[in-house]
C-alpha cells in the first residue's frame, strides 16, 4: 500500500468496523443521490426518468395544418408524461428525406420515432435499423410496413373513410352518375387503401350500383399547385362527371377552389377529406356542402399514449392488447396488424363548421 492509500484508508488493524465500512457507505449514498437506484416516469412505468427520454415526430412533410395539429396533440400528452418531443421532416413529400430524418434521430439518441410514412417500402428498412438500435417506432396517419413499427395509429377506420366519402358524394348526386377521385401521389399508403376500399364498396353495395368511378388521378406530388392543375384537367377531360372525391386536405381544397373560380359549383359536387379552417370559405359560399375528417390532434394524442405504452412494455403490437390514454380519450385496444383507431370521422357542413377550430 502506497503513502496515498495509507493516508486515505489508514491501517485496517487499528480501525473499527464502522470506520472500515464508511467509505463504502459514502459511495452508496452518492450513487443514490445521483439516481443510481433508478426512478420511474410520471406514468408509473419502467422507462426510468422520462424527462430524459427524447422522441421525434416525422410527418410526411411540414407546413400544413393536419400534421401541425398531430404534433400539438402529441406534445400535450408528452408533457404529461415528461418526454422531450421534437418535430421535423421534409418540406415536401419525400421518402428519401424521411430516411435521413430517421437516421439522424437514431444517431442523436432519440428513443422513439413517430412517422407518417410517405412510401412504406422506402422508409421501412431505415425504421428496422432504428428498432435494432433500441428505438421504438409508432406510425400515424399513414402506415409503414408492419416490420418497421410496433403500432400504427390511424386517425379513424379506413373502411369508415371509404364508405363516408362514397356516401357524401352519393347523397348529393342521387346515387347516380360518374365521378373521379383526385388523390395524392401513388405511393401514399393510406390513400391507396382508402381508394381500394371505396372501389370495393362501390362494387358490392347495391346502394351505389348506378354510380361509376371513371378514374383515380394521382398527381406526382402533394403540392397545392399540382392539385389545382389536375383539378382543372379533370373538368376539361371529363366535363360530364357529377363530382370529385378528394381524399386529401390539399386536393379537396384545390378542387373547391377550381370549381368556385370557374363558377361551376352548381354543376359539380366536391367532397372528400378536408381541414375545417381550410374549407371554411367554400362551405360558407355554398360551393361545398359536405366533407369529412378526423381530429389530427386526437390522433397525435393517441399516438403518444401508444408510444408510452410501448416504451413501458405494456404493449408490443399484438392484437387484443390494451392501453389507456386517460382523460376524455379512454382506453384503446390493438387490432389486427397492430392497428389502433383514434376515433370516428366527423362530417362537416354549414350546420356544424363553426364548432371546430382545427
Amino acid at each position: 500500500m502506497n503513502l496515498k492509500q495509507r493516508l486515505y484508508f489508514g491501517s485496517s488493524r487499528h480501525r473499527s468496523p464502522l470506520a472500515i465500512l464508511a467509505p463504502f457507505l459514502l459511495i452508496v449514498l452518492l450513487l443514490s443521490a445521483c439516481g443510481g437506484g433508478g426512478s420511474t416516469s410520471s406514468g408509473g412505468g419502467s422507462t426510468g426518468n422520462s424527462s430524459s427520454v427524447k422522441l421525434y415526430m416525422i410527418p410526411k412533410f411540414t407546413g400544413i395544418p393536419p400534421f401541425t395539429q398531430a404534433d400539438q396533440g402529441a406534445q400535450d400528452v408528452a408533457k404529461q408524461y415528461g418526454y422531450q418531443l421534437s418535430y421535423g421532416g421534409p418540406t415536401s413529400a419525400s421518402a428519401t428525406q424521411q430516411v435521413q430524418f430517421i437516421n439522424s434521430a437514431v444517431a442523436n439518441g432519440y428513443k422513439g420515432i413517430f412517422i407518417s410514412g410517405d412510401d412504406p417500402a422506402a422508409v421501412t428498412p431505415a425504421l428496422q435499423r432504428a428498432q435494432q438500435n433500441g428505438v421504438s417506432v409508432v406510425s400515424f396517419d399513414a402506415d409503414v410496413l408492419p416490420a418497421g413499427r410496433s403500432i400504427y395509429v390511424e386517425g379513424t377506420s379506413a373502411q369508415q373513410i371509404a364508405d363516408g366519402q362514397l356516401e357524401m358524394l352519393g347523397s348529393q348526386i342521387g346515387y347516380s352518375g360518374d365521378f373521379v377521385i383526385l388523390s395524392a401521389q401513388a405511393t401514399d399508403a393510406n390513400q391507396v387503401q382508402w381508394n381500394k376500399l371505396l372501389v370495393q364498396s362501390l362494387q358490392t353495395n347495391p346502394k351505389y350500383k348506378n354510380m361509376h368511378l371513371v378514374t383515380i388521378i394521382n398527381p406526382p406530388d402533394d403540392s397545392t399547385p399540382s392539385a389545382v392543375q389536375y383539378a382543372q384537367s379533370i373538368l376539361k377531360e371529363y366535363p360530364h362527371i357529377k363530382g370529385i372525391i378528394a381524399p386529401t386536405t390539399i386536393a379537396v381544397a384545390a378542387a373547391a377552389q377550381v370549381v368556385q373560380q370557374e363558377n361551376v359549383c352548381n354543376k359539380y359536387v366536391i367532397t372528400g377529406l378536408g381541414d375545417p379552417k381550410q374549407m371554411e370559405s367554400y362551405i360558407t359560399s355554398g360551393c361545398v356542402k359536405k366533407f369529412a375528417l378526423w381530429s389530427f390532434s386526437r390522433e397525435g394524442q393517441v399516438a403518444m399514449c401508444a408510444m408510452h405504452a410501448v416504451l413501458e412494455h405494456q404493449i408490443t403490437g399484438k392484437a387484443g392488447e390494451k392501453f389507456s390514454c386517460g382523460g376524455n380519450l379512454g382506453d384503446f385496444t390493438v387490432g389486427d396488424s397492430g392497428t389502433v383507431t383514434a376515433g370516428p370521422p366527423t362530417v362537416f357542413s354549414k350546420d356544424n363548421l363553426d364548432q371546430f377550430t382545427f
